[in-house]
C-alpha cells in the first residue's frame, strides 16, 4: 500500500482496516499498487466522515473505465452495507455508515 504524500491515517478508526485490506487484494487483481490520497486530511464537507477518520479515498486515476467499474463494484458488494462506497473519476471514497453499523 502506498500513501500519498501528506495524506494523514494517524487515527484512522478500526473499521477502516478491512477496507484497506480487501481493496488492496482487489487493486492488485488490476496491476495497480493501492494509494490511499486522502485520510484524516483535505478539506470536505462539514461533518464529513473523513474528519473523523472513518474515511478514505482510495486512487483509480490509472485504472480503465471498466476497472473502476469493476473495483468500484467488487469493494461495495465485499464491505457489505456497513460501508458507503462512492465512485468518483479519480477516486473511490469509503466511509464506514455510523448509521448502518
Amino acid at each position: 500500500m502506498q500513501i500519498k504524500d501528506g495524506v494523514i491515517l494517524a487515527g484512522l478508526k478500526i473499521e477502516m482496516r478491512p477496507v484497506l485490506i480487501l481493496a488492496e487484494k482487489i487493486w492488485e487483481k488490476y496491476g495497480q499498487p493501492l494509494t490511499v490520497t486522502c485520510g484524516l486530511d483535505g478539506e470536505h464537507s462539514a461533518g464529513s466522515l473523513h474528519y473523523y477518520g472513518f474515511a478514505v479515498d482510495l486512487r483509480i486515476r490509472d485504472f480503465s473505465e471498466g476497472q473502476r467499474q469493476s473495483a468500484w463494484a467488487n469493494l461495495k458488494s465485499k464491505l457489505g452495507i456497513a460501508y458507503d462506497v462512492v465512485l468518483h473519476k479519480t477516486h473511490i471514497h469509503v466511509e464506514f455508515d455510523l448509521g448502518k453499523s
